[in-house]
C-alpha cells in the first residue's frame, strides 16, 4: 500500500509540526551536493520559520562542499537519540539502508518519518513519502515545498538549494536540466543565492594533487571495452595514497570518462568494506545505467546510478560489471 502524499498534504503536516516538538533531518551516506544542499537548505528554512530542528551529517563531506555545511549540525546519534524527536524527515535517500545514521539502517525508524526524494526507485519507507521523480534534485523539491507552505527563504537557504540543483544537473549540462529546474534556479538567484560561490567551489577549483591524480588515471589506468562504448577507472588504494587523495573527494572523477568521445557508459569502481562500490553514468537516454545497477542490487536514476559488487578481486568485479553493461548495450 502506497504511503505517497500530495504537496498540499505535506504542507498540512508541516503546519501541524510548527512549534510542537523537535524535527530531525537526515540524508544519505556519503552525501553529495544535492544531499547537502537539500538537508542544510531545509534545516535553515525550518529554523528561520520558527521550527525546532536539528540536522545530522555524521561524516566528513567532500572538500568542495565544506564551505556550505553550517556549524552546529549534529554528527552522531543513536536509536535512543532519535526517539527524542517528534518527527524524522529524510532527504534524497532512496532507501532506508542508505540513510546516514547506522541506527536507522540496523534497527529501523522508531518515530514518524517523512521521506522526501526524487529518485524513481525510492522504496517509500517511513509512514509518508513525497517523491517527485521528474524533479532535477531533492533541493528543487524542497524549494517547491517552501513556496507551497509560504515559508521565508533567506539568501543562505537559497544558496544551499541552488547548490543541490546545480550539482545534480552537472551545472545544467545533464538531461535532468528541465525548464522547471531552470526556473527554480532563477527563483533562487532572485532570492539572493550566491551562484558565484557555488561555481567557484564546485566547478572551478581543484587541488593540485587531485589534478595530478586524475591525469595519472587517464594516462595509465583508463580501461575500455565494447569498442570504447564502456570506459571505467578503478580507484586503486595505492594510487590514492600516492597522491594523498581521500575517496570522499573523488565524486567528480567520473566526469573525465563521460567527456571522452564515443563513451556511452562510464564507471568508477572503488574498494570498500562491503565490496566494490560502483558509480555509473550514461550519455544516452536509450542506455539505462539504472537497469544495470538494479540487476546488481543497486539503484538510482536511468542516467546516473550505483551499486555494490560482492567479488573476491577487482578483476572479477570488473568482469561482472562488464557483462551487465554489455547486456544493456546489446539491448539497444
Amino acid at each position: 500500500m502506497s504511503n505517497d502524499i500530495t504537496l498540499s498534504e505535506l504542507k498540512k503536516r508541516l503546519g501541524q509540526l510548527h512549534g510542537k516538538g523537535r524535527i530531525l533531518l537526515m540524508t544519505h551516506e556519503r552525501p553529495d551536493g544535492d544531499a547537502i544542499g537539500s538537508l542544510c537548505g531545509m534545516y535553515f528554512i525550518l529554523r528561520e520559520n520558527g521550527y525546532f530542528v536539528d540536522a545530522l551529517i555524521p561524516e566528513a563531506v567532500p572538500d568542495m562542499y565544506q564551505d556550505f555545511v553550517p556549524s552546529g549540525l549534529i554528527t552522531s546519534i543513536t536509536t535512543l537519540g532519535v526517539e527524542c524527536y517528534s518527527h524524522l524527515i529524510t532527504l534524497d535517500a532512496s532507501t532506508r539502508m542508505r540513510v546516514s545514521a547506522p541506527c536507522i539502517r540496523q534497527e529501523g525508524i522508531p518515530i514518524p518519518c517523512l521521506n522526501i526524494d526524487h529518485h524513481p526507485d525510492n522504496e517509500r519507507y517511513g509512514d509518508a513519502s513525497y517523491v517527485v521523480p521528474t524533479a532535477s534534485s531533492t533541493a528543487e523539491i524542497v524549494l517547491s515545498i517552501a513556496r507551497e507552505a509560504n515559508l521565508m527563504i533567506s539568501p543562505v537557504s537559497a544558496t544551499l538549494l541552488l547548490l543541490g540543483i546545480t550539482t545534480d544537473t552537472g551545472c545544467f549540462r545533464f538531461d535532468n536540466t528541465t525548464p522547471e529546474a531552470l526556473r527554480a534556479a532563477a527563483r533562487l538567484q532572485e532570492l539572493g543565492a550566491d551562484r558565484t560561490h557555488i561555481i567557484r567551489n564546485c566547478f572551478l577549483s581543484k587541488q593540485e594533487n587531485m589534478a595530478r591524480f586524475e591525469a595519472d588515471l587517464l594516462c595509465n589506468h583508463l580501461e575500455k571495452a565494447f569498442g570504447g562504448r564502456f570506459a571505467w577507472f578503478y580507484l586503486d588504494p595505492e594510487l590514492l595514497g600516492k597522491y594523498g587523495v581521500d575517496l570522499r573527494n573523488t565524486e567528480q572523477v567520473i566526469e573525465a570518462l563521460r567527456a571522452i568521445d564515443g563513451v556511452v557508459v562510464a564507471a568508477v569502481i572503488r574498494r570498500e568494506k562491503e565490496g566494490f562500490k560502483v558509480s555509473l553514468r550514461s550519455k544516452s537516454r536509450h542506455v539505462s545505467v539504472g537497469r544495470i545497477a538494479r540487476r546488481l542490487n543497486g539503484g538510482g536514476h536511468e542516467m546516473a546510478a550505483g551499486c555494490t559488487i560482492d567479488a573476491p578481486s577487482i578483476g572479477e568485479a570488473e568482469q561482472i560489471l562488464a557483462n551487465n553493461v554489455e547486456m544493456e548495450l546489446n539491448e539497444k
